[in-house]
């Protein structure tokens, strides 16, 4: 798991702000628990060749007014975010100064255990610092930062990340592991019935009603003498539509299941066809950058003349898969089902392919003499080379002369380029970009 900054402070204070500058530069998208204000907000961060996950929460209350019934909700999230969290982000008003019910909530969190930083918000430079001096008391180095312009949160981030090792200082494990397979759908798609089809036993409980399943279950299973690690998980459903704090708590799960796998299966009910549910669900995959496979489960149930101009009505409501291969099975009578080995397997090798840095660099200076190259403040960008740094998914760092101003329509067009160039099918594909140090 990456590691997870949790950002915790009285209501505000400018804790959504510090969330939208840490995550909005990338890529990710933040993934809403229900209730914008209430709970829990996650997305994706870098810095310094560095990846973490960003912890957003609602206000925290210690005293007397975090006893109502929507004050103990907010408090419930924010004690399971700072629970999970590997850093803790203290932010405060410093144009409010220090309040009483903060030093209470300082001493909150040291209790935790977890690294925290003390972070004085709304000092938008250096003539403002002077509002510090209440914050002494605390006893703590606080550090002042502009979430809204950026002040001083470079500085915060370097802290921040400096115990964890860079990207390209990883070392990847090359010891032999199974297989992580997550089976991933909304609620009552049949992926139980496909674990145990798979698993050839009825291991799990199957039932017509929605939601059977609750947490995450990790089941290893051996097939052809490769070991894999299967995890079922609860159905997830998009956000608005949470029942109750059970099933908020099995979705948070279930995301942190398809986290920790190399390879996901998203079930699709055949008979009902695409829902926006399952675009929300192959979104949250997509975001995890794992390797997809399509799953039209039920197919016993489409007529056999209507299948092919099933496929084909439904190949466009998911564009963003559009590499992702399609296995159309019924778990129920077991046809199909034999592909799923294999296919996994597949695109598994896919997803840990390593290429040489010169095959990516020939590959990937035709596909910048092709384009013309994107325009930044009226200079076009330059491209110097490519490497790749990891896998799972693989992983390129392109170094040029100035990151920002690489539009993602012409990242989309590298991917794409070589997602052909080096056969990687449905496998995810990441691009860095850095700037050159001349």
């Amino acid at each position: 798991m990456k590691p997870i900054v949790a950002i915790v402070g009285r209501p505000n204070v400018g804790k959504s702000t510090l969330f939208n500058r840490l995550v909005g530069g990338h890529r990710a998208i933040t993934l809403d628990l229900p209730g914008v204000t209430r709970d829990r907000h996650y997305g994706h961060a870098h810095w310094d060749a560095r990846e973490f996950v960003v912890v957003d929460t609602g206000g925290l209350f210690l005293d007397e007014q975090g006893k109502g019934a929507i004050e103990g909700k907010i408090r419930e999230q924010v004690d399971l975010a700072i629970s999970e969290a590997d850093v803790l982000l203290f932010v405060m008003d410093a144009r409010a100064g220090l309040l009483p019910d903060e030093a209470e909530i300082a001493q909150y969190l040291r209790r935790s255990g977890k690294r925290v930083f003390f972070v004085a918000n709304k000092i938008d430079g250096p003539k403002n610092e002077e509002k510090l001096t209440d914050f002494f008391s605390l006893g703590e180095d606080v550090l002042p930062v502009s979430a809204e312009h950026g002040y001083l949160v470079n500085d915060l981030l370097d802290r921040v990340v400096a115990p964890w090792p860079k990207l390209e200082e990883e070392v990847e494990d090359t010891a032999p592991r199974p297989i992580r397979l997550s089976v991933i759908g909304r609620p009552n798609v049949g992926k139980s019935s496909l674990l145990n089809r798979l698993l050839g036993e009825d291991r799990l409980v199957v039932h017509d009603a929605p939601g059977t399943t609750r947490d995450a279950i990790d089941t290893p299973v051996t097939v052809d003498g490769r070991d894999y690690l299967l995890i079922d998980t609860a159905g997830i459903r998009r956000r608005g539509t949470w029942a109750s704090k059970v099933e908020r708590y099995s979705v948070l799960g279930s995301l942190k299941a398809m986290e920790r796998s190399d390879v996901c299966l998203l079930v699709l009910d055949a008979t009902e066809g695409i829902h926006k549910q399952d675009a929300h669900v192959a979104g949250y995959a997509q975001e995890a950058r794992k390797g997809v496979i399509l799953v039209w489960n039920k197919w016993d149930l489409v007529p056999a003349k209507d299948r092919k101009a099933f496929l084909k009505k439904h190949e466009d409501e998911l564009p963003f898969l559009a590499h992702a291969s399609v296995l159309c099975l019924s778990a129920k009578t077991g046809e199909g089902c034999d592909a799923v080995w294999p296919e996994v397997n597949r695109l598994h090798a896919l997803c840990g392919r390593r290429i040489s840095t010169s095959d990516v660099n020939r590959a990937f200076g035709g596909l910048v003499d092709a384009h013309n190259p994107p325009v930044f403040k009226g200079k076009p960008v330059k491209f110097f080379y490519a490497t790749q740094t990891k896998t799972f998914p693989p992983t390129f760092v392109v170094f040029v002369s100035e990151p920002q101003g690489v539009h993602f329509s012409f990242k989309r067009y590298l991917v794409n380029g070589f997602r052909r160039a080096f056969a990687f099918g449905g496998a995810p594909i990441e691009l860095v970009f850095r700037r050159k140090r001349r």
